[in-house]
């Protein structure tokens, strides 16, 4: 059943890479012209600069039935290709690294670094480091019921992940993607149906295996045409006899296609698969700042495999602002014989987006998602949801 379910995902992909594709020309936000104001004024105090490294900061702040209301600090280095070797460069892929540290009225602490970079040789590492103290609810495995009792517990996690690869062409590019985490959580006590978190085995784990890209974005901040692909398969083997083992395989294929003028529209596809003795923190999730935005806690559909497709319309309005509208759909399973479309969950939402830096197109992003069942939550980040 594996096999043939990773066929299936292999001619979707296959289908989604060979659409029509508007091939006219976008019109990035950086080249469109405006003249300085009283918002460049302002953010000029926030922003720091020189040669090709560019520094700024800001206030942060975020509601969702989670974590409450948070708030804290963003910051965002990036740093542009040198002049000379732009004129070579067929798609812009400018290094940047972004840091959040936030605190909410749930207590729940989070600081994360998301780094996204551009060595010289054709080297790519993308990067994530997150550290978190949470007060968290179990809601159960599974994708065909709203469990209203969830059983609480909190959780103290960090996580380094991401993938490391060369450059074969242009657009090609393989290597190996890396997860390592050590997570410590302690239940709260069951519930009165006698709902509890999973008693924990081991509370580090470490996965490792090959990772395939194949990236035609324009601009890998804010693209306006172009595909982007993944491929890739992590084994977490276990180090001692009683100890998690388990691997997962994900595809993940975006596509950007140039509407007309600025009106850009981004779709992606994302299907994971994984088996074996897997932690529950571990299995496949929907919600959050990427993927389905509006559903309001990540542990609410949880299961060994997961899909889901979004898209979203951009479109810049005036100076550095711009507007989004989005939707997708998904859901998590077991095996196959789940994939019910009736339980199928839904998303919806829109955002404004504020240009930080203008040079390389790396946006601010404020969302508001809302969900299937009147989940509803508000994100602030760097860098658009995919």
């Amino acid at each position: 059943m594996k096999n043939k379910t990773l066929i299936v995902l292999l001619l979707l992909v296959s289908s989604f890479c060979v659409a029509q594709e508007n091939d006219s020309l976008s019109v990035p936000l950086s080249d469109t012209a405006y003249s300085p104001n009283i918002i460049d004024k302002v953010m000029s105090h926030f922003e720091y600069s020189r040669g090709r490294v560019a520094v700024k900061y800001y206030p942060s702040a975020g509601i969702d039935p989670a974590s409450g209301l948070s708030i804290g600090a963003l910051s965002l280095v990036s740093i542009s290709p040198k002049e000379k070797d732009r004129k070579k460069i067929v798609f812009f892929r400018p290094t940047s690294i972004s840091t959040n540290l936030s605190y909410s009225t749930k207590k729940w602490l989070n600081f994360k670094t998301d780094m996204m970079i551009y060595a010289s040789h054709g080297i790519v590492v993308n990067t994530l480091i997150q550290y978190q103290i949470s007060p968290d609810k179990f809601y159960g495995i599974g994708n065909d019921t709203l469990n209203t009792n969830p059983v609480k517990f909190d959780m103290n996690d960090l996580l380094i992940s991401g993938n490391v690869s060369k450059e074969l062409t242009s657009t090609v590019y393989l290597g190996f993607m890396f997860d390592i985490s050590h997570r410590d959580y302690t239940s709260q006590g069951a519930n009165d149906e006698g709902l509890d978190v999973p008693v924990q085995k081991n509370k580090t784990l470490v996965g490792f295996g090959p990772h395939f890209t194949f990236d035609r974005r324009d601009n890998v901040n804010y693209p306006a045409h172009g595909e982007y692909i993944t491929l890739g398969i992590k084994y977490f083997a276990p180090y001692t006899e009683d100890a998690y083992s388990f691997y997962e395989v994900e595809i993940n294929a975006r596509k950007y296609i140039t509407l007309y003028k600025d009106f850009i529209l981004a779709t992606q596809l994302f299907c994971g698969m994984s088996e074996g003795d897997i932690p529950f923190y571990s299995l496949y999730q929907l919600g959050g700042m990427t993927r389905l935005r509006g559903i309001s806690n990540k542990y609410i559909y949880i299961d060994k495999n997961a899909y889901f497709a979004q898209c979203e319309l951009r479109k810049h309005i005036w100076n550095r602002f711009g507007l989004v509208l989005f939707g997708g759909f998904g859901n998590t399973y077991e095996k196959m014989s789940d994939v019910k479309f009736d339980q199928m969950k839904y998303v919806y939402g829109g955002g404004i987006r504020f240009q930080s830096d203008t040079k390389n197109d790396i946006n601010l992003r404020l969302d508001y998602g809302r969900g299937s069942f009147g989940d509803s939550g508000i994100y602030m980040t760097m860098r658009e949801a995919f």
